[in-house]
């Protein structure tokens, strides 16, 4: 991956059953990194919390 591709925007869908319509957003290839890894940090957390 190039330095320019952090930049790079991607659209990301949400979507479930409770849901009427997904939920959408434009973000770029670096904010989708730093939310992936806060999601990491989430599950870890949660599994030191419950012991699994």
């Amino acid at each position: 991956m190039g330095a320019d591709d952090a930049d790079e925007v991607l659209t990301v869908a949400l979507d479930w059953d409770d849901l009427t319509t997904a939920y959408t957003r434009d973000i770029t290839r670096r904010q989708l990194g730093e939310l992936l890894l806060r999601l990491d940090d989430m599950a870890g957390d949660t599994s030191e919390r419950t012991g699994q």
